[in-house]
This record gives C-alpha cells, sequence and structure tokens, in this order.
C-alpha cells in the first residue's frame, strides 16, 4: 500500500517536467554516465530504452554501440523475468513489447547475466540511501540476483524522484549509484 501510494507522487512528480526540460536533463544524465569510469571500462553494458516519461537513453544506447561496447537490453518475459538480450542494431533489433516499451527482438537469443559489467536502471523513486522504487514487478531485483555482486547497478532519474526514504521489502536491492541531472551519488556496494 505504502509503495502504490509513494510509486505514485514519485510519477507525478516526473510527469509535472516538461518536455523540453526533460530532454534537457536527460541529455546531462547522459553525460555524466559517460564520464563515469565504471562505464568507461565497462565492455558490456545493460541499459533500458526509455519509456513515457523516463529519462531519454537513446542517445545511451547509439553511444555505446558506437565505443562497439556489447549493448544489453532487458525483454519481459513471463513470471516476471528480464532477459538480457545483446542488440547491434537499434533499428533493426527492436521491437514494441509489453506494455509499448521497446524491447529486443527475443529471436536474438540471450546472453549469459554473468557477462554484464554494468547495468543502468530506471524507476519511479530513489531515496540518498541506495534505495529504489521500481514499477511494481520486481523485474530487477530477481535481475540482480543473477549477476555478479560486483557489477555497478546503477539507477537513473531525475532529481524531482528523490523522496526522504523509500519504503522497502527485503527482496528489494540496492543500487551502488544514483545519476540524475544534478549529481552522481554513490552508495555502499552490498547487494542490500
Amino acid at each position: 500500500m505504502q509503495k502504490g501510494i509513494t510509486r505514485k507522487s514519485c510519477l507525478a512528480q516526473r510527469a509535472s517536467l516538461g518536455e523540453k526540460e526533460r530532454d534537457n536533463k536527460s541529455y546531462l544524465i547522459q553525460e555524466k554516465v559517460m564520464a563515469l569510469p565504471e562505464y568507461k571500462q565497462a565492455q558490456t553494458v545493460m541499459l533500458f530504452l526509455n519509456f513515457r516519461d523516463e529519462v531519454e537513453t537513446t542517445g545511451l544506447a547509439e553511444a555505446a554501440l558506437a565505443m562497439k561496447k556489447r549493448l544489453i537490453l532487458p525483454r519481459c518475459a513471463p513470471q516476471g523475468i528480464l532477459l538480457p538480450i545483446e542488440v547491434c542494431n537499434l533499428r533493426e533489433d527492436v521491437e514494441p513489447g509489453l506494455w509499448g516499451i521497446r524491447e529486443p527482438k527475443l529471436k536474438l537469443g540471450e546472453i549469459e547475466p554473468s557477462e554484464i559489467d554494468l547495468i543502468l536502471v530506471p524507476g519511479a523513486g530513489f531515496d540518498l540511501q541506495g534505495k529504489r522504487l521500481g514499477y511494481g514487478g520486481g523485474y530487477y531485483d530477481r535481475f540482480f540476483m543473477r549477476i555478479r555482486p560486483a557489477v555497478p547497478r546503477i539507477a537513473i532519474g531525475f532529481e524531482c524522484q528523490i523522496i526522504d526514504q523509500i519504503p522497502v521489502d527485503d527482496h528489494d536491492v540496492k543500487m551502488t549509484m544514483l545519476i540524475t541531472e544534478k549529481n552522481v551519488y554513490h552508495f555502499e556496494s552490498r547487494k542490500q
């Protein structure tokens, strides 16, 4: 119940940003991501393609491909499972998936989650203790159990999505970083 109320509030804050403001802030976030030593060193990067009023990530995906990084995108599967799929061409390898979210085509096949060096994660809300409020499906929290513990889990969102405290459950996994248009917040690297 508390998560639902908090999620609705955080999403309303994000939705209140105008398109130009969202684009400008997204650009600043993308610049911060690409400047990270962890990002520069990563050979295999998993990120998401933005949906609705999320931080714009298409530029990050294009940049990863241009930098000859392996680009992994998530595909939602039954039972709340995220499938990590390598994409080589954003026009040819992506299609509208569940809920209209741009996802990699299933025919491309999964990669082993242990191959991922860095993961960028969306969210509805965040706090400055490393807690993230997702969209309620638990997809990412389950997926984090399949990657190497040392892999940076980097949430990206707008400063307006930060609240004092995110309500969490036992299965919720902390982020190692949160990047907004204003800051790069670092948290402890522990899973919980």
